[in-house]
């Protein structure tokens, strides 16, 4: 019976092992995870920002052809009204510029690299308790499950 409770002590000695590794495991996964996680955050926001700007732009840029067929039309001078589509024209092209460099920005906050060191860990952890594993197979072969003496020895 004390053979018995020395298997039950090592499986369970395993089994916190191995409950020890796994949150160690998950906290590192989080840890790369996270820093990726937020930077995405960003890089959606400036999208966001970028399209933004681009449908303002692009509400400017009708403005600025509503001003030029106004002109083409009228075709009466070019004073104050040249003035505007000038006006008009040199902010919907900032702004369009704006919204291109916020995409190319926003664009490079999304790469993903792999967990690296979450990977390398998890296959030391594996090996780990493969090898522990094999180990208390050996100690468990080692041990007598069954009482070897004779039964009629046993029931004297």
């Amino acid at each position: 019976m004390a053979d018995q409770d020395g298997i039950a002590d090592i499986i369970k000695s395993i089994q916190a092992d191995v409950t020890t590794i796994v949150r160690g495991e998950l906290e590192l996964a989080k840890a790369e995870l996270i820093p990726q996680a937020k930077a995405a955050g960003m890089g959606a926001g400036m999208f966001g920002a970028a399209a933004y700007l681009a449908l303002t732009g692009s509400i400017l840029l009708f403005f600025t052809l509503g001003f030029l067929l106004a002109m083409a039309f009228g075709a009466a001078g070019l004073g104050t009204l040249t003035a505007l589509v000038c006006g008009f024209a040199i902010v919907t092209v900032l702004l369009l510029l704006l919204a291109g460099v916020l995409a190319l920005v926003g664009k490079g906050k999304f790469s993903f690299s792999k967990p690296e060191m979450t990977i390398d860990s998890v296959e030391k952890a594996v090996l780990s308790v493969r090898s522990a594993v094999a180990d208390t197979a050996k100690d468990i072969a080692a041990q007598p499950l069954v009482d070897k003496r004779e039964p009629a020895a046993i029931a004297r």
